[in-house]
């Protein structure tokens, strides 16, 4: 993976819609919880470099109060808890109760603290307003359905400190050629196996009130990825 630095301004208009998610929260949070326990030997590889990328872009520091939302099996949880130190708190969501399961196995194999994890649902937070300092979500944002996403995202922007920051790792449409459309035709008839779709990430930031600090550009297996810095308004 290979990514640079662009500027924060997005396309004068966005070159065509995103497609539809056709399943239900209660059919996500099933799957989730069914492949769990063997989610990283499949996801991992896709997931790792971009996620680093994010990772590196919230640049974490001792002390901070962070949330991983849709924090899957535990892998960037326990990187912000190292980050954090043991004055600050990294905390994890994840709809799945399984996948809940893996990341509190994860922290207790780093020998971290293992309670901080929740499982809960991304759209509706369990957290007062501005109660931390960074967000992650590395390949959540673009399973949202498309007319909640931006409520979504001003769910996040509620529990995050007004000087607070979010970076979002997710898969793009910027360059939607054959692969992406190929991609998108899979997920429309099994969204389910192909359940990321692509989506117009700094243009839906943007919509949903942040503005934009740092946009790297990088591509996982011929996808493009869009890794995105930003902070509310």
């Amino acid at each position: 993976m290979g990514y640079v630095t662009s500027s924060s301004e997005p396309p004068a208009q966005p070159p065509g819609p995103i497609v539809r998610v056709p399943r239900s929260t209660e059919a996500a949070r099933d799957w989730y919880d069914s492949i769990s326990g063997w989610y990283d030997l499949f996801a991992d590889p896709f997931e790792s470099s971009a996620r680093s990328a994010g990772l590196d872009l919230l640049d974490a520091t001792a002390g901070e109060c962070v949330l991983d939302v849709g924090c899957g099996t535990g892998t960037a949880l326990v990187e912000l808890a190292r980050a954090v130190g043991p004055d600050g708190t990294a905390v994890g969501i994840d709809v799945a109760d399984g996948m809940c399961r893996q990341t509190r196995g994860s922290l207790a194999a780093a020998g971290l603290e293992p309670g901080l994890v929740i499982a809960g649902d991304a759209e509706t937070l369990p957290f007062r307003d501005g109660c931390f300092d960074a967000l992650f979500a590395s390949f959540v944002l673009e399973l949202f359905d498309t007319p909640v996403i931006l409520s979504v995202l001003a769910e996040w922007r509620r529990v995050l400190d007004p000087s607070g920051r979010l970076c979002v790792v997710a898969l793009s449409r910027r360059d939607a050629g054959l692969t992406t459309r190929t991609y998108e035709r899979i997920h429309a008839r099994i969204p389910t196996l192909a359940d990321c779709r692509p989506i117009y990430v700094r243009d839906t930031l943007l919509d949903a009130g942040f503005r934009i600090r740092e946009h790297r550009l990088s591509s996982v297996w011929r996808f493009p990825v869009d890794v995105v810095l930003c902070e509310p308004e």
